[in-house]
């Protein structure tokens, strides 16, 4: 739901991130150049189907939206799952149970994590699908002695997950929550959240929301007895402290005599929360609402805004609160005026402190009550939507983007020649980690009712061509890799070679399919998106040398031990022969050479030449091994025989002597 947020990444309080993020929008970051993509049909038309419930998109991009279909005669929970910017067919997940399913939520967490929450027979079941590659687990029955309604879902980050909702209780009704973590079966806590035992809670306009933070704390927000309660709770342990909206809730000198319709916007660190609400004041006799916005800092409410500007003394009152904040508390906060059907919004900046307030319809007023949601992506990349309805009762879906400094211009989200937009039915949008954001919406097509999506899509994200340890590839088809482009809704990689395109892959290496000729090739990878939207990585170089290097070797000096021998190397790293007209190419170049003088002595490195000496005679092999760059290599063995010359005899006394 457009009210509902998930954390997106865990912090203590505002750390320099967040001092980043402050600092781009206070100087005029410049927006990123999503492509806004009109609502296309993605479930329909069907005459069968009633109503859209919520939409959520996972940090990751995967996601899901929930709706009814009524089969059989009677109403039915079913959801679509959004998996590589896809979405499924219609998947049941109320199973046989009887009788018809109602107020069905979902929330959804990385990997395709989906848990789905509904009503059915005054009883609250749930499912849960744990990865996009495992299949739906069973129905859980969260509560079954009747009588319950109202559930709210909410999973966080780190796959904790709580569920609240309305049940019968000794003052009427009581407010329950259950608690999930890694999607195992869901625990109901033993106890109801009220405030006040016997009191009634969470009953019609009071029925409960929650969010859970980063940190695995969630906070509930629920009407009862005429105030908005607020409540932590942790794990299956709800807190012993209780905060009431209603202390403290002046506007213009009034004091409210009520409030209702909670919407709980959570950020990373739960010490700082967001709900907003409807206020009721007394002003001259006359009941008027007013949506007003309060922090929830640790256990107290901070001072309340009215998120409008209709003052009292306009005559005009606001209401349909909404909320939607991101993890570091930046986000927007809705209402409505109840009179000429206006929308103002609320900016909160980090730790969802209240920022100024503006008017967010900025080409009409609309005929009828817009139903305006917010949804938050990043802190820069936010957006409003509502319908729009011309004095003549068409209809279709508007929005402005937010991009941290500015709303952009209004803009029409629905093709109007797939019929009028339905938003009673439903309206809802989200967004994920990347700053992609999905508005759904009912239409009523010529060929029955349809759920149409409309998508801001951003880009691919930039990547570049991954730095080699090596500058000569001693293969005619080398493998080429890049860094990861980032893009949750599916991504293409165009790989080009000498300006020609060669492959397409979604991985983020290729081996080149074809031989590459002797020398230097230039390549580029183009990331392309689902929707047309492209960047490419700088132009890389990949050098090609599969020819050995050429080697002589000479040896010279006496063939005996005990006496040097000089070797002489010639070697090179010549070109192939070019075909008539082609460049010849470049090549690596000779590296090195070693010789092995085949003795049992160390190997050495060997440059134009070298001496050796050999200490005994027999028969050797010097071996050496030239390598160029590429890392190809040239051996050349070399026979050597050392001979030890024969003792030189001694000269006879002659025969004189012997005389």
């Amino acid at each position: 739901m457009s009210s509902r947020f998930r954390p997106t990444r865990p912090r203590a309080r505002v750390t320099a991130f967040a001092a980043t993020v402050l600092a781009a929008g206070l100087l005029g970051a410049a927006p990123a150049h999503a492509g806004t993509f009109s609502g296309d049909v993605v479930l329909g038309p069907l005459w069968t189907l009633k109503s859209l419930g919520n939409i959520d998109l996972a940090p990751d991009g995967t996601g899901a939206m929930t709706y009814i279909v009524e089969e059989g005669g009677a109403d039915h929970a079913y959801v679509s799952r959004l998996v590589n910017g896809s979405w499924s067919g219609p998947e049941r997940v109320d199973g046989s149970l009887p009788g018809p399913s109602a107020q069905t939520v979902v929330s959804t967490g990385d990997g395709g994590r989906v848990s789905v929450v509904y009503a059915n027979g005054g009883n609250i079941y749930a499912v849960t699908k744990p990865a996009a590659d495992r299949p739906w687990g069973a129905i859980q029955t969260i509560w079954g002695a009747g009588g319950a309604s109202d559930p709210h879902i909410d999973l966080s980050v780190n796959r904790k997950g709580y569920l609240v909702f309305t049940a019968p209780g000794p003052g009427g009704h009581d407010v329950r929550i259950a608690y999930s973590k890694d999607a195992a079966p869901w625990t109901l806590v033993g106890a109801p959240l009220d405030a006040a035992p016997g009191s009634d809670a969470g009953a019609g306009a009071g029925r409960p929301r929650v969010g859970a933070s980063a940190d695995g704390v969630a906070v509930v927000a629920w009407g009862e007895s005429g105030s908005v309660i607020a409540r932590r709770v942790m794990g299956v342990r709800p807190s012993t402290v209780f905060a009431s909206a209603n202390d403290g809730l002046v506007v213009e000198g009034l004091a409210a005599t009520g409030a209702d319709q909670p919407e709980v916007g959570i950020q990373d660190d739960d010490s700082f929360t967001g709900v907003a609400m409807r206020a009721v004041f007394d002003v001259g006799g006359v009941a008027r609402s007013r949506v007003v916005y309060r922090r929830l800092r640790g256990s107290r409410f901070d001072g309340p805004s009215a998120v409008d500007a209709t003052p009292f003394a306009s005559g005009q009152g606001s209401i349909s609160p909404h909320i939607s904040n991101g993890g570091i508390g930046q986000g927007i906060v809705l209402g409505s005026s109840d009179t000429t059907n206006l929308t103002y919004a609320m900016l909160m900046r980090a730790d969802v402190l209240p920022g100024p307030i503006q008017q967010v319809d900025s080409v009409a007023q609309s005929a009828a009550p817009t139903y305006a949601i917010p949804v938050t992506a990043t802190p820069l990349k936010m957006l409003v939507a509502w319908q729009f309805t011309t004095p003549e009762g068409a209809t279709d879906v508007r929005a402005r983007f937010y991009n941290g400094r500015d709303f952009e211009p209004e803009t029409v989200l629905s093709k109007s020649e797939l019929g009028p937009t339905a938003a009673v039915r439903g309206l809802d949008a989200a967004g994920d980690d990347n700053g992609d954001i999905a508005v759904a919406y009912m239409q009523q097509t010529a060929s029955g009712p349809a759920i149409s999506v409309a998508t801001v899509d951003q880009p691919p994200g930039r990547f570049a061509p991954r730095a080699g340890s090596k500058k000569w590839e001693r293969t005619d088809r080398p493998t080429l890799e890049w860094t990861r482009s980032r893009e949750a809704w599916g991504l293409n990689y165009r790989v080009a070679v000498d300006g020609a395109e060669v492959a397409t892959t979604t991985r983020q290496s290729l081996r080149v399919p074809a031989s590459l000729a002797q020398g230097a090739h230039t390549w580029q990878v183009t990331a392309v998106d689902r929707r047309g939207q492209s960047i490419q990585t700088r132009v890389g170089t990949v050098r090609v040398d599969t020819v050995p290097p050429t080697a002589s070797v000479r040896v010279t000096g006496p063939r005996r031990p005990e006496t040097a021998l000089r070797l002489s190397l010639t070697s090179s790293d010549p070109s192939p022969a070019p075909a008539p007209g082609v460049r010849t190419a470049e090549t690596s170049g000779v590296a090195s050479a070693i010789v092995d003088w085949g003795d049992r002595s160390k190997r050495e490195p060997l440059r134009a030449g070298a001496d050796h000496t050999y200490a005994r005679a027999g028969r050797y092999t010097i071996v050496v091994t030239v390598l160029d760059k590429a890392g190809n290599r040239t051996v050349v063995r070399t026979p050597l025989t050392l001979v030890r010359p024969k003792p030189r005899r001694r000269a006879g006394r002659g025969r004189a002597d012997a005389r």
